[in-house]
């Protein structure tokens, strides 16, 4: 990596500049590429991402204009950020799969030990509820878990997909404050049951960064929960679905987001 040379470097890991992901070093400085982040999520960038995580890059390409005015205080003043699109729907239309039926519920928590244990630990309770309705349970682990580390029970089906070609599959979705809420939500329009855990805080937020998309999703996408008054909840949950559509629309934005993402490489990064 510090021997890299080109004009762009183009990555969805946060971070770069840091001791694990270093900027080159090439000589003479004119042979070091200029670095593009791209969002993998749709979350915030504020609390789920440690300190400096967007700090040295030259570019930023958001998923919407929520996303590139919550990033402003973690940038450099020389950055541009440009709201693009979320690239993982290029080729989807909103709610497409919102017509699927299926006896299957998934359970997907976000990153990190902690997240993973938390279910983890209360997946009988889970699968105990699901079973009055008579629906099938299924654990998808974060891509960066470690599926050999995992105690679940036997019997739980577990999913390695990594991508959103079958969430459509599955008839609710189980999480708590990851970003996969959104994409469901985006393919299904379908509701998320979030379960009331401590969240991952990465960083310290200052007061002037507040409405974090992974908060207000909890009650517009879907019915925020304690494991131990889950048997209460009753299935389906009612949403506001004019509420919830708008909500997943701001912070999704643009169609065309490949299209426009080489639009602005091309015009405004090479060129110059």
């Amino acid at each position: 990596m510090k021997n890299l040379s080109g004009d762009l470097f183009i990555t969805t890991t946060p971070s770069v500049g840091s001791q694990f992901f270093p900027k080159s070093k090439i000589s003479p400085k004119s042979l070091r590429p200029k670095y593009l982040y791209l969002f993998h999520s749709l979350v915030s960038p504020n609390e789920m991402y440690i300190k400096n995580s967007f700090k040295n890059y030259d570019y930023i390409f958001t998923p919407s204009k929520v996303i590139s005015e919550q990033i402003q205080p973690l940038i450099r003043k020389t950055c541009k950020v440009f709201d693009t699109g979320y690239l993982l729907f290029d080729t989807i239309s909103p709610f497409e799969y919102q017509t699927t039926k299926k006896n299957k519920a998934l359970i997907a928590p976000t990153w990190g030990n902690e997240g993973v244990k938390e279910i983890a630990d209360n997946i009988k309770v889970i699968v105990s509820y699901l079973n009055k309705y008579d629906i099938e349970a299924v654990f998808r682990p974060h891509p960066m878990t470690q599926v050999a580390d995992l105690q679940l029970d036997k019997s739980v089906e577990i999913d390695l997909n990594r991508d959103l070609n079958n969430l459509h599959e599955y008839e609710i979705l189980f999480t708590d404050y990851s970003g996969i809420a959104l994409e469901y939500y985006y393919l299904t329009g379908k509701y998320a049951i979030f379960l009331n855990v401590p969240k991952k805080i990465k960083r310290k937020v200052s007061k002037t960064e507040v409405d974090f998309i992974e908060d207000k999703m909890r009650t517009i996408i879907g019915q925020s929960v304690d494991i131990g008054t889950l048997y209460d909840l009753s299935l389906p949950i009612d949403l506001d679905e004019a509420k919830a559509k708008d909500f997943i629309l701001s912070v999704t934005g643009a169609s065309n987001s490949l299209e426009k993402s080489i639009e602005i490489i091309d015009s405004e990064i090479i060129q110059s």
